[in-house]
Formats: C-alpha cells, sequence, structure tokens
C-alpha cells in the first residue's frame, strides 16, 4: 500500500527530470541540485539516480529533513549547495527557491519547475536570458511516465522506499500544520484511513 501511496509523487517528479534531462546537451553527465527534501524532492532524486546516477546535491533548510535523508535514504542533503549546477529541479515552488535555482544554474543549463507553493515571484528573467538558461515547468505525469515509474518502482530502482511516516487520517490536521511548521522528518505522511 505505501508504494502505492508513492506511485503518483514518483511518477511527477520521474516526468519532470526526464524532461530536464532530455533539454541538456546528449553529452551533458549532469551535476544536479533538487531544491527540498519532501516526496516531490526526494522522488527527483531517485528518478535520477534510476536515469543514471550523476552528481546529486539535495537543498533542504530543516536539518532534521536532511539528517533522515542523509540516514534514512542515502541522500547528499546540505543546507545551502556551492557552486553551479547544469540540471536544478525546483521541487518546492516558493519565490525563495525560483530565486535559489535562477542563482545556481550554470550558463546553458537546465532549471525544471514542479513546485506549486507560489505563483510569482523569484526568477532572474535578466541571468536566464543572458546565460541562456532554459526554463521548464512541468505538472503531472503521462501514461508513459506513470508506466516508466511503476517498472523502476517492481524493478526496485528507485529504492526501498520506506521513507514515509504513517498517521490515521482524523490525525490529517495535525499531520499537515506539523509539515507546515517543520517538524516531520520524513519526506511524506500517508494518512490511513482505518484504526
Amino acid at each position: 500500500l505505501t508504494k502505492a501511496a508513492l506511485a503518483e509523487p514518483l511518477a511527477v517528479s520521474w516526468h519532470g527530470v526526464r524532461l530536464g534531462l532530455a533539454a541538456l546537451p546528449a553529452d551533458c553527465t549532469p551535476r544536479a541540485l533538487v531544491i527540498g527534501g519532501g516526496a516531490i524532492g526526494l522522488a527527483a532524486v531517485l528518478a535520477l539516480r534510476a536515469m543514471g546516477g550523476y552528481d546529486i546535491t539535495l537543498a533542504e533548510p530543516q536539518p532534521a529533513r536532511r539528517a533522515f535523508l542523509r540516514d534514512r535514504c542515502a541522500v547528499h542533503a546540505v543546507e545551502s549547495p556551492e557552486g553551479l549546477f547544469d540540471l536544478v529541479v525546483d521541487a518546492v515552488g516558493f519565490a525563495a527557491t525560483r530565486a535559489r535555482a535562477s542563482a545556481l544554474t550554470r550558463p546553458g543549463g537546465v532549471i525544471t519547475h514542479i513546485g506549486l507553493g507560489e505563483d510569482a515571484g523569484g526568477l532572474d528573467i535578466r541571468r536566464m536570458t543572458l546565460q541562456e538558461i532554459t526554463f521548464i515547468g512541468t505538472y503531472t505525469y503521462t501514461a508513459q511516465d506513470f508506466r516508466d515509474t511503476a517498472q523502476a518502482i517492481f524493478d526496485n530502482r528507485l529504492g526501498p522506499l520506506d521513507w514515509t511516516e504513517t498517521r490515521n487520517l482524523s490525525d490529517g490536521a495535525e499531520a499537515f500544520a506539523d509539515l507546515r511548521a517543520g517538524r516531520v522528518a520524513s519526506p511524506k505522511i500517508i494518512l490511513r484511513p482505518w484504526g
């Protein structure tokens, strides 16, 4: 049941990563940055691993979640990434994360924007234009992306997928409050309708 609950965020990230990688030059072995360590961000890291490994860094501001991602998921999770990246996946979508993506993408690189946190602000359009940075907004997935993600789950190419926390559905409001307040280390809470 947990794997089924993760199929959707995994497919969303698979789709975004696939689009981002396709926009890079064919001879590029990308240095990738994922902004945000929630389910979509971690799923983007897992998709990047499954699609070729690459040099992947995940930026996550919450210390407990960074530690969880390092210890449980073997992710190179940092608060403040250094250097420039060929591919930046914004899995948060706030003005601040778009600003970070704009600043950390190398000239000729690609920003894949998956997160839907805020609807405006943050992009350095001048830098993106002068440095020929490609911006791809991506939403959900195609039927083929979902099939490819399901196959990757079945083949265990996305790892054990044991990084969720389960709570009762009756505790849903508290779960969302805890997520917003940064009190949850796990990237995803699954709400169980029974017991």
